[in-house]
């Protein structure tokens, strides 16, 4: 899960989403996303560092420049993992061992969460 966490951290900030879309439809350079994107390339060199940390991106040189693309696998695969996430069930998932005790008893959980006008209801 902690891999799904690293790469939804990476695609939650826009500038970095925007990159990955457009890197998605060919390859960039820095200087050209730069342009697009209005920013400056030390930025643009940030996102891409935080998309290749994840997986999200890659990188050719082709003699002084380097480009910037996203394979399909790469994203197939964080959809992949989003829909495992989204079928597996709770007892299955090491991250809320403590919490499923406490599901037990949501009767109870309800109760401690309303305020005080609630009940009179």
């Amino acid at each position: 899960m902690q891999e799904l966490l690293g790469r939804l951290k990476a695609i939650s900030d826009l500038t970095r989403l925007k990159i990955l879309k457009l890197i998605m439809e060919r390859e960039f350079s820095v200087c050209e996303l730069a342009k697009l994107l209005n920013i400056s390339q030390p930025a643009v060199s940030q996102h891409l560092r935080r998309l290749k940390a994840v997986g999200l991106a890659e990188d050719k040189r082709r003699g002084q420049w380097i480009y910037y693309q996203t394979t399909k696998d790469s994203l197939l695969d964080l959809a992949s993992d989003l829909t495992k996430l989204c079928q597996c069930q709770l007892a299955n998932l090491p991250e809320f061992k403590e919490i499923l005790p406490l599901l037990a008893n949501v009767k109870d959980l309800e109760l401690d969460c309303r305020s005080p006008n609630d009940s009179k209801n």
